[in-house]
């Protein structure tokens, strides 16, 4: 094969690479980790963690392990140990410091999953650490 042809094909794979990638990357989610403290709470919160799962406490204690996915500004809650139940989501806005919750859908179905429903139905929380 011919040496420019051999570079030429190089390049457009280069190329499609770096384009796809920047194509996949818009969908890629910008959701955030950490601790998160409920508004009008001290202690009782959410630790959302990068490898999709999370858990709500109360001080030390644990009250539910969860698991997530995200697309775009939509999180759904895909696994929990509350007997709950999942791919239930909610739309989320996170300006930096101040994370809020609200169902896709009415909120009104979810009431059988009550803490579920008290920390996600148009709550915020606050970015602890």
């Amino acid at each position: 094969m011919n040496r420019k042809y051999l570079s030429l094909l190089v390049m457009g794979l280069l190329l499609f690479t770096l384009a796809f990638s920047a194509c996949s990357g818009s969908k890629s989610s910008s959701f955030p980790v950490g601790k998160f403290i409920k508004s009008g709470e001290t202690d009782y919160g959410m630790e959302f963690n990068s490898d999709g799962s999370f858990q709500v406490f109360k001080g030390e204690t644990v009250y539910v392990r969860s698991a997530y996915k995200v697309d775009g500004n939509t999180i759904t809650e895909i696994s929990n140990d509350a007997n709950c139940e999942t791919n239930v989501s909610f739309k989320y806005v996170f300006d930096g410091k101040n994370l809020t919750f609200n169902y896709i859908g009415n909120p009104d179905d979810d009431v059988n999953c009550d803490g579920r429903h008290t920390d996600f139905n148009n709550v915020t929380y606050t970015l602890s650490k």
